[in-house]
């Protein structure tokens, strides 16, 4: 009798038949991942494009801002943009840390600055003369009086800057409050609290990236939400642009300016300059009909030809210069 299957299928079946699940249990259609409904931790990155503009803004300028302290100039890139618990940036706000409390008027609340010591001592070498690739080690101590002045001028300055990156959105004053060391003193919201972190890394020539971070209330964000979400379109900025041109030249119009005419020029020695008198009579190189030189600021715009108009003296526009 002819075989139906041959060894080869038979082993080819029994295989597919192992790799069946148990009887009873579905097969697993993909990866259960827990999904926690309340927490709202997440990456802002591209969500808020308004944020996102004010920050990129916020590092341009903070990059000329510190090449003023450091003698060069720093590399910034914009690394994270998230929204957690201000109880998860806890470690990173250990001492010994600089921490800028500063106001954020008129926005409730208060924003935190957090400068690690690296960069503080990278200031404070530059001050004494030295360059700020190749700092030693910090150690884990309290930060001096000196490093404190030196973190207060970095405030100040940072701040400006970030005033300026959020023109756009809102008019944003941050002025200063305090410069703490610990987190006790420098808590800007409750652990449980929603915060914006951002972090920003300042790439040194010679040294590893020192990581600058910027902590926002996301409760004082609220008042200018509507705003994060949006970007003005390329066209409402040249509509904008005209407006503004349009009103930069009806007050330019309205600014007085100093015009005079030149009748003419002469060449003296000396000599000649000690020996003249009243009556002596100095020849111009310039015709009864000219041209003569009209300045306007001091500056020669146009050439024309003196008249008398009205009974007055007077010079006519024959050209411009």
């Amino acid at each position: 009798m002819r075989e139906i299957l041959t060894p080869d299928e038979i082993a080819a079946l029994a295989d597919a038949f192992a790799t069946l699940p148990p009887p009873g249990r579905p097969e697993p259609i993909g990866v259960v991942r827990p999904i926690d409904l309340v927490n709202h931790e997440r990456a802002l990155d591209g969500r808020l494009p308004g944020l996102q503009l004010a920050l990129e803004r916020f590092a341009r300028g903070l990059r000329a801002a510190l090449a003023t302290f450091l003698g060069d100039l720093p590399g910034i890139v914009l690394s994270t943009v998230t929204l957690a618990r201000f109880e998860r940036l806890a470690p990173q706000l250990a001492a010994p840390v600089g921490l800028v409390r500063f106001r954020l008027t008129p926005l409730r609340g208060h924003g935190l600055l957090v400068v690690p010591p690296s960069l503080v001592a990278s200031l404070l070498q530059v001050a004494c003369g030295g360059a700020p690739r190749g700092t030693a080690p910090v150690p884990a101590r309290e930060f001096s009086p000196v490093e404190l002045r030196l973190l207060e001028r970095l405030a100040a300055r940072v701040l400006a800057e970030l005033r300026i990156a959020w023109q756009p959105v809102v008019a944003l004053e941050c002025s200063e409050a305090r410069v703490e060391t610990s987190v006790l003193f420098a808590r800007v919201a409750a652990p449980d609290e929603l915060v914006m972190h951002a972090e920003l890394a300042v790439m040194i020539e010679g040294r590893e990236p020192v990581p600058l971070a910027l902590v926002l209330p996301n409760a004082s964000l609220d008042a200018v939400r509507t705003q994060l979400h949006v970007v003005r379109t390329a066209d409402e900025s040249v509509a904008g642009d005209a407006v503004w041109a349009a009103r930069l030249r009806e007050r330019l119009g309205e600014v007085p300016i100093d015009v005079r005419v030149e009748l003419g020029r002469t060449r003296l020695t000396v000599a000649g300059l000690v020996a003249l008198a009243a009556g002596d009579l100095l020849p111009l190189d310039t015709g009864r009909e000219g041209p003569v030189v009209v300045r306007v600021a001091g500056q020669p715009h146009f050439e024309g030809a003196p008249g008398v108009t009205n009974g007055a003296n007077a010079v006519r526009i024959t050209g411009r210069l």
